[in-house]
């Protein structure tokens, strides 16, 4: 169980008026008294119930919905958001945002932990999304806090457990886009996307299990130039035109590097969908409205919240429990930028 106040009290030897007046840092504390409770505080591991100070009238439940090391306008994330707070919405909970960043190489001890994690009680579960490492789940679980991850962006040298956890399908759709271009006629198809990724390394492995097992050569560019999606498909697009290496068709790891190797094909005089074929990942709005709209891997971005949402509920009802994880299917969303090969 967390520290309370009482313990602080207790331990330090003062009153609860004095741990009180310490922690919401007024001056009328004596100095040696001020820091027997500090002591006291940082060895109990004690975090002020902020809850109890700010929503004192509000006993709606509160998921606290952190997004690590991912831009605010990520558009990605935006959609899982907004399938988490519309879930929360119709069950009667109330979801709080908080951006996070912070390095994997820091230890669990040293990372300076967003507000909401800091002062006890703000949130009564916790919903990991965007990119996340082991060190920050190591601190969750020392605070004792119940939590689920979204388990595509995270990043692990443990095997994988298949528990509190929401996802999608990483396998089937790659490789579904594969195997339609190689049905439309097409053998020279490039990956593009950057395999230090573990998610990007995935979507790799789908795509070059199709290629083989059709008996074609897996053609990859598969280390990242740019860290702006964009910028990487349009120089790994370069790239291949510069080398006058053979191409016909692209499946890119996500849309917005998709978006740059069209861009990048057109500068060269390289027409889409007529010369070459391309297919993206994730299917974000403004995939549907590029002219022409894109050919990508649908992920309902919504159900993915929904279910985090779901899941991060039911932890709150079975904090103990190890609740199965829950993958999301996705689909090929065909769109004008492929057709069958010309030549």
């Amino acid at each position: 169980m967390p520290a309370t106040i009482k313990d602080v009290a207790r331990l330090a030897k003062v009153s609860l008026g004095t741990v009180s007046r310490v922690i919401n840092q007024k001056p009328e504390v004596d100095p040696v008294l001020r820091q027997r409770v500090q002591e006291a505080i940082r060895e109990l591991g004690y975090r002020p119930n902020a809850r109890a100070r700010v929503f004192v009238q509000n006993s709606t439940p509160v998921l606290s919905f952190i997004l690590s090391n991912r831009s605010l306008l990520n558009p990605f994330h935006s959609g899982i958001l907004q399938g988490v707070e519309e879930f929360c919405a119709e069950a009667g909970y109330f979801v709080l945002f908080t951006k996070y960043d912070y390095s994997p190489d820091i230890s669990p001890a040293d990372l300076k932990l967003p507000g909401v994690l800091r002062s006890h009680g703000i949130a009564d579960c916790l919903i990991l999304a965007g990119t996340n490492y082991e060190n920050f789940v190591a601190a969750v679980e020392k605070l004792a806090m119940p939590y689920v991850v979204l388990s595509n962006h995270y990043v692990s040298r443990a095997p994988h457990q298949p528990y509190d956890r929401v996802g999608w399908d990483e396998e089937s759709g790659p490789y579904e886009a594969v195997r339609y271009l190689i049905s439309l006629g097409h053998r020279h198809i490039w990956y593009i996307g950057d395999t230090a990724l573990p998610w990007y390394e995935a979507r790799y492995r789908s795509y070059k299990r199709a290629m083989e097992e059709s008996g074609l050569e897996p053609l990859g560019q598969t280390v990242g130039l740019s860290d702006n999606y964009y910028s990487n498909g349009y120089a790994c697009t370069e790239i291949i035109l510069e080398k006058r290496l053979p191409v016909t068709a692209i499946f890119a790891a996500y849309d917005e590097i998709a978006f740059g190797a069209c861009d990048a094909l057109r500068r060269h005089g390289v027409e889409v969908p007529r010369d070459v074929s391309v297919v993206g990942f994730g299917d974000n709005d403004e995939s549907q409205f590029k002219s022409p709209p894109l050919t990508t891997v649908r992920v309902d971005k919504a159900q993915v919240g929904r279910e985090l949402a779901r899941m991060a509920i039911e932890k709150l009802k079975q904090p103990e429990a190890r609740l199965p994880e829950v993958i999301v299917p996705v689909r090929l969303i065909k769109r004008a930028t492929t057709r069958p090969v010309l030549r």
